[in-house]
């Protein structure tokens, strides 16, 4: 009967197992990428082992290769990360940096925002932020993790990068920032009860302390490997260890202070760290400058052939990796096809809108352009038809007022007084002929000036020039002359006709491409108000573009300023 039950018993659990180990015999290789998957993940987050790494380092290489044949970006970038990591822990800071920043760029490329892509985005700045401590870079860092602030939405991953933000502050010396910073951080870990967390930030607030000369620095220190030793957290034990040494150190207690370096560094050996146990070596020789010199420079040797060894791990891939910066580009390539797609109607629009604003500059300029030629047409028409009348008056009405006033005087009971009109009259049509008459702007400009001012001298009146022979004419525009002429020639008709005056000076400057005539005189004065001979004048000053003042008081002379 005992036989039968033992052999139930047995046969019960052959089946039990056979149930039990059957379906993960069918499903294991299904299962091995995905256990892979997590052993190498575990590998990256809690091993700081180097040939650990380069293992971890050389799979998420091969996947990240793997998913961007599929096009798969997000698992790319899920790899990249890994890669980014494993090289930080190597102390290839700036290959780290690159990966990252390559890794955020695929990011940027999807053109997505929803919480599948901001947790790597978040995760990536504070990576760069950590690339940039190490680089003592602490401006970068700062806005990396400034960027990561601003991107988090899980309030329990807030800590983690405040907690980085505090760092920075310490390392810079600003002790009571970054104890402000790391007090607020253990509040919030004891809230999610979260050990390994609170003994960092109670060892952040112990080193903190130490450094402003505190007491209760010591006493966080001492609570901080207290935990971490409870839940055997190494890399933290290790941390604890050094920041104690340094404590003593600080307050030349270096009996204590090797103890504490000591620990540390048989702990990084356990690990098979190099990074860790560089560190306490150095913490080391500070404290005992004569010992283990060559282990230091052994190690020295160690990391820079690791640093060799994870680059040459991967050379035998490279025309791998060359093909993967092609699929790379070639997906860039698509995703900014599709953008040029949905760009194309804006950059349409925007040259529709550049070609209106070209059409309407250039009306604008051929309306400027057209009008200043009208007006110099017309002004040029305006000179024509004065010369032409005063050539007809001349020729026509003042010969035959001069024919008639000759037969006139021919007969004996001519009346004088007739003949006397008569004269006024040719008197007044020739110098209406004269004021209008062509002016032959060909010949010395200084003479003509010189002659129309002088015409106006009398034995009541005298008439003074001023720089007149020093003006150099050749380049100024014949229509620009002509104008000069005819405005003088208004200001001095006006004088002789109103002003009484005595003294009349005309001057003259040429400056920087531009000339300057000032007209004043003694005489009676006015109120301004442009007759029509100002007012002629004016305008014809105006239509090449010049200017002119007049200035005038009564019983204080006149005075016009022209500039062209």
């Amino acid at each position: 009967m005992k036989t039968h039950k033992d052999s139930f018993l047995f046969f019960y659990l052959f089946i039990c197992a056979f149930m039990l180990y059957a379906p993960n015999a069918l499903h294991a290789q299904e299962a091995k990428p995905i256990d892979s998957l997590t052993y190498y993940s575990n590998l990256v987050l809690s091993s700081k082992n180097n040939t650990d790494l380069n293992n971890a380092y050389v799979f998420f290489k091969q996947r990240s290769e793997q998913s961007l044949q599929q096009n798969d970006i997000l698992n790319v970038i899920y790899n990249l990360r890994y890669v980014a990591m494993i090289q930080f822990d190597l102390g290839l800071l700036q290959e780290s940096e690159a990966t990252a920043v390559s890794a955020l760029g695929l990011i940027d490329n999807l053109k997505l925002k929803d919480a599948i892509t901001n947790e790597p985005r978040v995760g990536l700045n504070n990576h760069l932020g950590r690339v940039y401590v190490g680089l003592s870079d602490y401006p970068s860092a700062l806005e990396y993790y400034n960027t990561a602030l601003n991107l988090q939405q899980d309030p329990s991953n807030l800590n983690t990068i405040f907690n980085n933000i505090g760092l920075i502050y310490y390392k810079q010396a600003n002790y009571q920032e970054a104890l402000e910073v790391f007090t607020k951080v253990h509040q919030t870990n004891l809230t999610f009860n979260n050990t390994s967390k609170i003994a960092r930030s109670l060892g952040n607030i112990g080193a903190t302390m130490s450094k402003m000369k505190r007491s209760a620095g010591l006493d966080s220190l001492t609570k901080s490997l207290q935990l971490r030793t409870s839940i055997d957290f190494k890399s933290g034990m290790f941390e604890s260890y050094i920041k104690l040494a340094e404590y003593y150190q600080d307050r030349g207690d270096l009996v204590r202070a090797n103890r504490y370096a000591n620990k540390a560094n048989l702990l990084a050996e356990s690990k098979g760290n190099a990074a860790l146990e560089f560190e306490s070596l150095s913490l080391l020789m500070k404290l005992n400058p004569n010992t283990n010199v060559q282990r230091y420079t052994q190690l020295v040797d160690s990391i820079n052939a690791s640093q060799l060894s994870i680059q040459n791990s991967y050379a035998a891939k490279k025309y791998g990796l060359e093909k993967q910066e092609r699929l790379i580009k070639e997906n860039e390539l698509k995703m900014k096809i599709i953008e040029l797609d949905s760009e194309k109607q804006k950059q349409q629009t925007t040259s529709a809108i550049f070609a209106a604003i070209l059409i309407l500059i250039s009306s604008i300029f051929t309306f400027i352009y057209i009008r200043s030629r009208y007006k110099k047409e017309k002004l040029q028409e305006i000179y024509n038809t004065e010369s032409r009348i005063s050539k007809k008056v001349h020729d026509e009405v003042a010969n035959d007022v001069y024919h008639v006033m000759t037969k006139l005087q021919s007969k004996d009971k001519a009346n004088e007084d007739v003949l006397d009109h008569l004269e006024f009259i040719y008197t007044k049509t020739r110098d209406i002929s004269k004021e209008n008459a062509a002016i032959h702007i060909n010949e010395d400009f200084n003479e003509l000036i010189k002659d129309l001012l002088m015409s106006y001298k009398t034995t009541n009146v005298s008439v003074m020039t001023v720089n007149a022979s020093k003006m150099d004419w050749d380049g100024v525009a014949d229509l620009n002359k002509t104008t000069i002429y005819r405005v003088l020639q208004e200001l001095m008709t006006n004088m002789r006709k109103h002003s009484e005056a005595t003294i009349v000076v005309v001057s003259f400057e040429q400056l920087k491409g531009k000339i300057n005539i000032q007209y004043k005189d003694n005489g009676l004065g006015c109120k301004l108000f442009k007759s029509n001979g100002l007012q002629n004048a004016e305008s014809r000053i105006t239509s090449i573009n010049g200017s002119i003042i007049f200035e005038s008081q009564i019983n204080n002379g006149f005075k016009a300023i022209m500039s062209i």
